[in-house]
C-alpha cells in the first residue's frame, strides 16, 4: 500500500528546503519564482491527493455505515418476527393442552357413562327375572306327535317330526318349525335378495328393502343356525313363509310362553350349543352383616368383596319342548353380527312402531323367553308356525 505523506509535513520540508538551499539566493527572482511556483504546484498536487484519499475513506466508512444499519434494521426485524413466533407457539401449545385437558375429561365421562349403562343394565336383568317369577303358575305342557302321547316329560327327539321339508314340532295346540327358516326365495318364488357385505346390509335396512344373509357371511353357519332377515322380510307382501305356514305374532309367541310355563326357555333351548356363564358366590362369612357393622369390620375372607369364588353354569337347556332354540345370534343396522352361541332371536310378524317391530329372544344365562322390540333392520332368526 503506498504511504502519502500529510499536508503539514510536505509544507514543513518544502519551506526548510527552500531556505537551506544556498543557491536559491544566488539565482535571479525569476528563476526563484519559478522555483516556487513549482513547489507550489507539487505541494497543490499533494493537497490534492490528500483530499482524494480521505474522500475515499470517508465514503467507504459512510457505505459501511449504512451496510451496518440496514443490517442492525434487519436484525430487529428478525427479532420480531421471532418474538411473534414464540407468542404463536405458546397459544397453540396452551390449545394443545385444553384439548387435550377436554378430550381427557369427555374419556372420563364416557367411562362413567359405560359404568352407569352396566349398572342399569344388570338391575334390568334383575328386574325381568324377577317379573317372570311373578308370571301365573304353570300350566301343564302338552306336546304331541304321531308316535307318542302328549306329556311334559316326553324325549325332544320323540316329539320332533318331519313336515315337508322341515322338521316340526306339535307343543300344545301350536305346530311349530324345530328348525330356523333357510330360505332364499318368497313363497311366489321370486329371490330374496342375499346381502355378502356389511355395505350392502346396511343399505337394504336404509332403503326399506328385504335381505338374509348368513351370520359373518359364512354359509357354515347357515347350514346350522339357518338364514337371518331383516323385516323388511318377514313382513313382504310375497310371503316369506312356505306355503301352509306363517310367520308367528307376538301373541302366538305368548301362547307358547304360557303352553311352556315355568322355565319356557330351558325348555325350549337344545341341549347343546350354548355357551356357559359364571355366577359370583356370595361370601357366606359376611352376608349376613348389616350395612353398619361391614363399616366397621372388615371381612377377612373377601376383603369385603363380598364375593369368595365363582360358580359356572351351562347354558344348555333341557329342549323337552323340542322347539330346539339355537343361539344364532343377530346381525345388527351395520352389518355386524353379534351374540353367536350366547342368545337366539326369532322375529314376531307384529309391528311394534314405524321402525320397530317385536321379537322373542332366548339367552344362554337365562331360563325364560323374553319379548322385546328393535329396529327392524336389524337380522334375526325366523320361526315358523303352522297355518
Amino acid at each position: 500500500m503506498k504511504i502519502f505523506p500529510s499536508l503539514s509535513n510536505v509544507i514543513l520540508l518544502n519551506v526548510l528546503f527552500i531556505l537551506s538551499s544556498s543557491s536559491i539566493f544566488s539565482q535571479s527572482k525569476k528563476e526563484q519564482i519559478e522555483i516556487l511556483t513549482n513547489r507550489v504546484d507539487s505541494l497543490n498536487s499533494v493537497v490534492v491527493t490528500e483530499r482524494n484519499i480521505n474522500k475515499q475513506k470517508s465514503d467507504k466508512i459512510l457505505e459501511q455505515s449504512e451496510n451496518i444499519s440496514e443490517l442492525k434494521e434487519t436484525t430487529g426485524n428478525l427479532a420480531f418476527q421471532l418474538s411473534k413466533l414464540n407468542e404463536s407457539i405458546k397459544l397453540l401449545n396452551q390449545e394443545i393442552t385444553e384439548k387435550e385437558n377436554r378430550l381427557s375429561s369427555k374419556a372420563f365421562e364416557i367411562s362413567v357413562l359405560e359404568t352407569q349403562l352396566k349398572e342399569k343394565m344388570d338391575s334390568l336383568t334383575m328386574v325381568r327375572s324377577e317379573l317372570e317369577k311373578l308370571k301365573p303358575a304353570p300350566k301343564p305342557l302338552v306336546v304331541n306327535n304321531s308316535n307318542a302321547n302328549s306329556s311334559a316329560n316326553t324325549n325332544s327327539s320323540n316329539q320332533v317330526k318331519q313336515t315337508g321339508s322341515y322338521k316340526s314340532v306339535k307343543i300344545g295346540n301350536q305346530t311349530w318349525m324345530a328348525e330356523n327358516l333357510n330360505v332364499s326365495t318368497f313363497r311366489n318364488g321370486d329371490p330374496i335378495p342375499q346381502a355378502k357385505t356389511n355395505e350392502e346390509w346396511e343399505k337394504a335396512g336404509k332403503d326399506g328393502r328385504p335381505a338374509w344373509c348368513y351370520y359373518e357371511n359364512d354359509p357354515k353357519n347357515g347350514a346350522k343356525y339357518g338364514k337371518l332377515y331383516n323385516w323388511h322380510a318377514v313382513n313382504d307382501s310375497r310371503g316369506l313363509a312356505p306355503t301352509g305356514w306363517h310367520i308367528p305374532t307376538d301373541a302366538e309367541w305368548t301362547t307358547l310362553d304360557n303352553q311352556l310355563g315355568d322355565a319356557a326357555g330351558k325348555k325350549m333351548k337344545s341341549t347343546s350349543g350354548w355357551d356357559s356363564w359364571e355366577e359370583d358366590l356370595t361370601c357366606k362369612n359376611c352376608q349376613s352383616w348389616n350395612a353398619e357393622y361391614r363399616k366397621k369390620t372388615a371381612c377377612h375372607v373377601c376383603k369385603d368383596t363380598r364375593v369368595n369364588g365363582k360358580k359356572t353354569h351351562s347354558g344348555n337347556g333341557t329342549n323337552s319342548s323340542g322347539f330346539s332354540g339355537l343361539p344364532g345370534g343377530y346381525r345388527g343396522s351395520n352389518g355386524y353380527s353379534n351374540d353367536i352361541g350366547v342368545n337366539g332371536y326369532w322375529w314376531s310378524a307384529s309391528e311394534g312402531s314405524t321402525l320397530s317391530a317385536y321379537y322373542r329372544s332366548l339367552s344362554f344365562s337365562s331360563d325364560y323367553l323374553s319379548s322385546f322390540s328393535y329396529f327392524k333392520v336389524r337380522g334375526l332368526s325366523v320361526r315358523c308356525l303352522r297355518d
